[in-house]
């Protein structure tokens, strides 16, 4: 399996955790992109766009795994951030929100795409 970004480029984003963590997050963050983008993500592997949502899910597992809090949102004018429950929200669901940011739509589409 495909995993789409390595700890030199999650650590150059800004990531937090340690290497160990890394990877073992990175494959089923990988495997969430894959799911979500129907494959389509594979194609664009060198996308910073996939790596950075790799980067992110793997820090929204972490959260969910650590301290049962996951940042549900967050502003920037007047800085607000809101943390959820994970009992109360899913990791897919998480998952699915780190993918709209960062991924084409057309790469979430689910439906039949023309040309």
């Amino acid at each position: 399996m495909m995993i789409f970004a390595d700890y030199e480029f999650y650590k150059s984003v800004g990531g937090d955790l340690n290497e160990e963590e890394f990877q073992q997050l990175a494959p089923k963050a990988s495997a969430y992109i894959n799911k979500l983008t129907f494959g389509r993500a594979a194609e664009h592997a060198d996308d910073e766009r996939v790596k950075r949502c790799c980067c992110e899910l793997c820090d929204t597992l972490s959260a969910a795994a650590s301290n049962g809090q996951i940042k549900q949102s967050e502003s920037v004018g007047s800085w607000s951030v809101t943390y959820a429950n994970s009992e109360n929200t899913s990791e897919t669901s998480f998952a699915w929100a780190a993918c709209r940011v960062w991924l084409p739509t057309e790469w979430l589409y689910r439906g039949v795409g023309r040309k």
